[in-house]
């Protein structure tokens, strides 16, 4: 297929992609020569401004409005930031991820995704990308669970709450989960620092006594205090927990 045919299909194809939304160059390559056509008749009309180039092969076309361009939801970039080559390689944590699970109002620019390796911070379509590093391999299907962990050992630095609201908010999000899942948080939290162990396994233990907790118990200094503002209300058995 020559260029003149290549860029063609690809305008075509663009016109079915909806405003705002990430993609890929892959999604028209062919592979081969066409692969290399496509790749430069994207940078073409990202030069163009029909497109806006948001890394390496991936773009996304711009809505204008009376306010300026509109850049791609906070959801799409976060796709393009912990998807790669259709793997699952991060996820996203930080004040964002708690906006969304209702633990705090705070609307934040900046993004903090978890990886198996470090990145440099960077700019990215107005929003501020940071990286942290995950010790342990984790699996697309484990990545809701580990969040919620992160709630927690995060728990006494969410912007606009208290811990014992953080608490109750997070109870009524572990209700919704199925026995086997509440088990599969039980060991993941084995990855987490001593004080997100004992938070973890104190609210297991009281909202959930089915779920396997010894474990966790076991794991823990039994001379260490955790300080975190727990009232017993939220956590009738937080001193058994040496939570204070």
């Amino acid at each position: 297929m020559n260029a003149l045919s290549i860029a063609r299909n690809l305008r075509r194809s663009l016109a079915t992609i909806p405003e705002g939304e990430v993609f890929d160059f892959r999604r028209f390559a062919a592979g081969g020569k066409d692969e290399i056509a496509i790749t430069k008749a994207l940078s073409r009309l990202a030069k163009s401004g029909k497109i806006v180039r948001m890394g390496k092969g991936k773009y996304y076309k711009p809505r204008q409005t009376r306010f300026g361009t509109l850049r791609p939801a906070e959801a799409q970039v976060v796709q393009t930031l912990t998807m790669k080559n259709g793997r699952t390689v991060g996820y996203l944590t930080g004040t964002a991820l708690y906006n969304q699970l209702g633990l705090t109002t705070q609307v934040s620019n900046t993004l903090t995704i978890a990886r198996n390796s470090r990145l440099p911070v960077k700019e990215l379509n107005g929003y501020k990308i940071r990286f942290i590093t995950k010790p342990f391999r984790f699996r697309k299907k484990d990545i809701p669970l580990i969040q919620l962990l992160d709630a927690l050992c995060d728990i006494k630095y969410i912007p606009d709450t208290s811990v014992n609201k953080a608490i109750k908010i997070l109870v009524g999000i572990t209700k919704k989960l199925s026995k086997e899942e509440l088990k599969r948080l039980s060991k993941l939290a084995m990855d987490c620092n001593p004080a997100t162990r004992a938070l973890a396994g104190a609210l297991l233990e009281f909202y959930f006594p089915s779920i396997p907790v010894n474990h966790l118990m076991k794991s823990l200094n039994p001379l260490s205090k955790y300080k975190l503002g727990v009232t017993p209300t939220s956590l009738p058995n937080k001193s058994k927990w040496n939570i204070e």
